[in-house]
């Protein structure tokens, strides 16, 4: 079924090495001008179907396919391209096949005198085209604040989630959580080793990657080091993370960032196609076709894919967190809060987390995007235990690890209880608490 969608902002819910391969573009200017927010609202994504997506062996003859940096192009698929550019007086910026849902994508930028909306309309009744849609704009927002007491509030966190409790039985070991944000510090003292590859699908515009402070906060909240004598600990310090640049510092030295559904798209496959265990998305904004076709296939997969959700109960705006088995996570602003839309959705602590920042330096974050990450750490723990296990198993044991006081408070994910339901089927031979014995602090 053909869907569109017009271009929308979107942004990431935190109060938020070069790569391998280069991003599959025509030209720099093209990539400049096609990531450059003045220009988003001309711009178009459009995929069709490509059936010889995944089906060329690697000894093909180059002849019958393009290479465009670590991607492949059929001629078949460029001939399309090039016809629906002429049909429709558009500019090609960017071609690549999105092997792990065989469709062939392509940027392009819609003629000054034409309307947009007019063309996706066009472009929605053609029967060559399978998604048509404006290229969406993220955009993070942060809050951060300094302490002269950060160990009380880490412990604090820590306690409440009873994060030490659960690395008795796990710690995320051989699991690995496919990040998809802004850059991480790779030399981080608590980051240092814990980053197993990385890629950069907007170093044309945004070469940086170890300066970026988003993506270092999140990573730390879920991988940071245990018991190296520095920092802090993350949630699953034994988990190792596939790092995915798609957001880009909006200034110099800023926790602003910017990406769209180019980037996250072609991150996106990426992580389908490494094999990641878990896909953390801190990010939220309306719905966008091909990102949906490219997670239903993660999920497809067996990946388990953990969003953050602005708990604003407005579903159009609330991608990816509402889309149907998304684990979508809440920030708890305080240690305990009160029933509500809480009561429903999987809840983290958010507020004045302390995590990684680059050179070497923390901060305390805010955000549900900061939730999310802990959320996705914990079903790293999950995932060491049971290896096969489903993403409705993990929904199911996270709403029931959420303890609520005898005040009728919701305290969130209780990472210890989590691990627990799965230790009394396992075996782990560790004392711990049972749901009904455990009350919160």
């Amino acid at each position: 079924m053909k869907t569109y969608l017009m271009a929308g902002l979107l942004m990431l819910a935190v109060f938020m090495v070069p790569a391998e391969s280069k991003t599959p573009i025509d030209s720099e200017s093209g990539l400049n001008s096609m990531l450059s927010q003045q220009n988003a609202d001309r711009l178009l994504l459009v995929a069709f179907s490509d059936n010889t997506i995944n089906s060329i062996k690697n000894t093909a003859s180059p002849t019958s396919y393009r290479q465009r940096g670590g991607y492949q192009s059929s001629t078949w698929s460029e001939r399309i391209t090039n016809q629906i550019a002429d049909d429709y007086d558009l500019e090609k910026l960017a071609e690549w096949p999105m092997t792990e849902v065989g469709e062939h994508c392509v940027v392009y930028r819609v003629a000054d005198k034409a309307s947009v909306a007019t063309t996706i309309e066009r472009l929605s009744k053609d029967d060559r085209v399978e998604v048509v849609q404006g290229m969406n704009v993220f955009k993070t927002k942060t809050q951060s604040s300094s302490s002269n007491d950060p160990y009380f509030r880490l412990q604090a966190n820590l306690q409440q989630m009873q994060i030490s409790l659960a690395h008795g039985k796990a710690t995320g070991r051989d699991i690995v959580i496919g990040m998809i944000d802004t850059g991480v510090d790779l030399n981080h003292p608590d980051l240092a080793g814990q980053v197993s590859n990385n890629q950069n699908f907007a170093e044309d515009i945004s070469a940086s990657f170890a300066t970026d402070k988003h993506g270092t906060a999140v990573a730390g909240v879920m991988v940071a080091r245990r018991d190296n004598s520095t920092g802090i600990m993350g949630v699953a310090p034994d988990a190792k993370l596939l790092a995915l640049k798609a957001c880009w510092p909006d200034k110099v030295d800023a926790m602003e960032a910017v990406c769209n559904s180019y980037t996250l798209a072609l991150a996106v496959n990426t992580a389908i196609k490494a094999g990641v265990d878990v896909l953390n998305m801190s990010l939220t904004g309306p719905q966008d076709p091909l990102l949906t076709l490219l997670l239903k296939k993660a999920l497809e997969k067996g990946i388990i894919v953990v969003a953050a959700d602005t708990g604003s109960g407005n579903t159009s705006e609330n991608f990816p967190a509402s889309l149907k088995d998304v684990i979508s996570v809440q920030s708890i602003k305080q240690p305990a809060s009160t029933p509500g839309s809480l009561a429903e959705s999987i809840s983290a602590p958010g507020e004045k987390v302390l995590t990684t920042l680059p050179y070497g330096t923390y901060d305390f974050i805010s955000g549900s995007s900061i939730a999310a990450a802990e959320v996705s750490g914990v079903v790293a723990l999950l995932l060491e235990l049971k290896p096969d296990l489903t993403v409705a198993e993990a929904h199911t044991i996270l709403q029931k690890s959420k303890i609520t006081s005898k005040e009728g408070l919701i305290s969130g994910v209780n990472a210890n209880v989590a691990v627990n339901s799965l230790c009394e089927s396992a075996h782990c031979g560790h004392q711990f608490l049972s749901f009904a014995q455990f009350n919160p602090l």
